[in-house]
């Protein structure tokens, strides 16, 4: 499984094959013998993808907290013409409509009880062209970097293998290259979108400026659904990895020399500290650039008592495998997943954690109820200004996400409690938490208000909506 820590490794997800997403395009719901609405037969005679109703549906949703929720329908796109007929028929008819990229919503978002999902995993073609990556919004990552590394290059992304672009780059976009090349969002130049009036936009900063600036970090489903992206390529050919363990008893002075070193390093390097439930404290990351000088570099980690590191360099598609804990298998197998049950939030961290911060989230862990993932930031993330793209965490230390693989809400609401008096009050929108309290002001700062009049200009009726959605 290789040294990478991803949501596979935490939880044990993920069995051999995955799920079969091959389902039958026309599925009748109900008893044998059963009849869609007039209203869906007209819109399936509207799209030319699949559509699927609610009882072969669920299997569609990654995290299984939320398999219990059936749409009205699931139309499968194969075009962005497929996805306007979708817009068109549920504005017409006031039918909730929701957008699904990859299906890895952390709070179900990507589905919808009784109304239209649009499911975009079909649009998933990526070509490299000079220096610009065409991708689907539906392209999972894992493609993605496969099919950029047979050219020499990439987009930075996140680790998890099967969350699709769309909604990894709407939301942000956090990685291990974040800090030397930026988050996702940050290498968007150009996006295709259908809009709340039904039409198919092209957006970049000359064409609807507006809402090509809202797209990038002002969450996914707000504003339309993007079908594709252009993204700038970075060239890419090969990585170093390090990975060094601590005894639990010296967890507090690892977090320490961890916080501050990372932030602060050079930007080559991005790192991700874990301190998983019942009581193992790591850290990792991946830095562009020699084994040798990577070894040099870490050493302030090294330092602390009982520090074990390991470390290694590999070409950049079997360092992506590493990382979404696939080491040693091929694309297609990690490209496979089964849905699994989750719980999870975030904290910003601002200043660095005192001795009672760095207490608390180490009580956290050593409760065995989750585990805490600090991600590190600056470096290209924070050199953008907080209100040069809708993603306003531009000058904070590292993210915390608290993480349930047994899907313990009330675990995930003790952790942000416990941590509250450490933490900046703002938190990561693409890990968007239905339990979040003041989720206006944490995700999108002082960007809301933009945010907000972006809304009601191009989706005045609230069309796209959802329980976290930008009010206009």
């Amino acid at each position: 499984m290789g040294e990478g820590l991803t949501r596979r490794e935490l939880a044990g997800r993920l069995a051999a094959g995955g799920a079969a997403l091959a389902l039958p395009g026309w599925v009748l719901a109900g008893e044998a013998g059963a009849r869609p609405s007039p209203a869906l037969r007209e819109l399936r005679r509207q799209v030319k993808g699949p559509m699927l109703l609610p009882r072969n549906s669920a299997a569609l949703v990654f995290n299984s907290r939320y398999a219990g929720i059936r749409p009205m329908a699931v139309v499968q796109a194969e075009s962005a013409a497929d996805v306007q007929a979708c817009v068109r028929w549920a504005a017409r008819r006031d039918v909730p409509i929701r957008a699904r990229s990859g299906g890895h919503s952390y709070a179900g978002y990507s589905t919808v009880s009784g109304g239209l999902v649009v499911d975009l995993r079909r649009l998933n073609g990526v070509s490299l062209s000079g220096g610009t990556v065409s991708a689907g919004a539906g392209t999972h990552l894992i493609d993605l970097y496969a099919a950029l590394a047979r050219r020499g290059a990439t987009v930075p992304g996140g680790t998890c293998p099967t969350v699709a672009l769309g909604g990894l780059a709407l939301g942000g976009g956090m990685g291990l290259a974040a800090r030397r090349f930026g988050l996702t969002c940050d290498n968007v130049t150009a996006m295709q979108i259908v809009t709340a009036d039904g039409r198919v936009r092209w957006i970049d900063s000359d064409s609807d400026p507006d809402l090509f600036w809202a797209c990038r970090g002002g969450g996914g489903g707000n504003f339309g659904i993007v079908t594709q992206l252009r993204l700038r390529a970075r060239r890419v050919s090969s990585a170093s990895w390090f990975r060094v363990t601590w005894p639990w008893s010296q967890a507090s002075e690892a977090i320490a020399a961890w916080q501050a070193f990372a932030p602060h390093a050079p930007p080559e390097l991005t790192s991700i500290m874990s301190l998983a439930a019942g009581g193992s404290v790591s850290a990792q990351g991946q830095f562009f650039g020699s084994e040798s000088a990577l070894r040099r570099l870490v050493a302030p980690l090294t330092r602390v008592d009982g520090a074990n590191l390991s470390t290694g360099s590999a070409g950049y598609l079997a360092m992506m495998l590493r990382w979404a804990g696939c080491a040693g298998e091929s694309v297609g197998r990690c490209d496979a997943w089964a849905p699994q049950p989750f719980a999870a939030g975030s904290d910003y961290v601002a200043t660095s954690l005192s001795s009672a911060g760095r207490r608390a989230a180490i009580g956290l862990a050593q409760g065995r109820g989750g585990t805490l993932l600090f991600d590190a930031y600056g470096g290209a993330i924070n050199r953008v200004r907080p209100g040069a793209t809708a993603f306003v965490h531009r000058d904070q230390l590292f993210c915390i996400q608290y993480y349930s693989g047994s899907a313990s809400e009330s675990w995930v609401a003790s952790a942000r409690s416990a941590m509250r008096p450490y933490t900046s009050g703002q938190s990561y929108q693409n890990y968007i938490d239905p339990d979040q309290a003041n989720w206006q002001t944490a995700y999108y700062g002082s960007n809301l208000s933009r945010l907000r009049s972006i809304k009601a200009h191009y989706d005045p009726d609230g069309l796209f909506r959802f329980p976290q959605s930008i009010r206009p």
